[in-house]
């Protein structure tokens, strides 16, 4: 089985989610492989960076995913939880936790046709299905983000990132996403006033 050094003593709270999604989800036979994307990956991320994990799975494994995930929230506390589907293929969730970590896991089928951008680390791969899924591409930025995508369900967790990029002094990208979230929310009417 492969897996990858993440290099991540500096972030003893990102090191412990990302370990407790690991240890909930690779015990079991249909979860295949999972990956650290982002910052953290990189080696770029600092105390708010958020864990992003993507996590494959077999035999429709992501839509009764259930008890790994309540066996990571265990002992945690969660100030604010997102879920959904992104396809009839792909399950997430993205907590916002008391202490201001934050992680997002999103599990997908085998058959979800997804690839893979650098940077990222493998977190463990039993059967060697990472290396097939890497693109050149680049991965996406945030600059390129959409707003609005969980409805007001998502509010919190797009203004969550807002917020930890003012932290990083990147008032710009901030600014550039809350534009975006007011032209999403704003009424049809008011915007042709404009």
């Amino acid at each position: 089985m492969r897996t990858e050094k993440l290099d991540l003593e500096h972030l003893p709270l990102q090191s412990e989610l990302i370990r407790s999604v690991c240890s909930a989800f690779m015990v079991e036979s249909d979860v295949v492989a999972a990956v650290l994307l982002g910052s953290l990956a990189a080696g770029k991320g600092d105390r708010v960076s958020d864990a992003d994990i993507l996590i494959f799975t077999k035999n429709n494994f992501h839509k009764s995913a259930n008890k790994c995930f309540s066996v990571f929230e265990h002992d945690k506390g969660i100030f604010y939880l997102l879920d959904g589907f992104h396809s009839g293929n792909a399950y997430f969730k993205k907590y916002i936790f008391n202490d201001l970590t934050s992680t997002e896991v999103h599990c997908l089928d085998l058959s979800e046709p997804f690839s893979i951008s650098k940077p990222f680390k493998v977190l463990f791969d039993k059967t060697g299905i990472i290396e097939q899924r890497v693109t050149s591409e680049p991965a996406p930025k945030h600059e390129d983000s959409p707003a609005y995508t969980n409805g007001d369900k998502g509010l919190t967790w797009e203004l969550f990132n807002c917020i930890k990029w003012m932290s990083r002094g990147n008032h710009e990208l901030a600014k550039n996403h809350l534009k975006k979230l007011v032209d999403k929310l704003e009424p049809t009417a008011l915007k042709k006033e404009r």
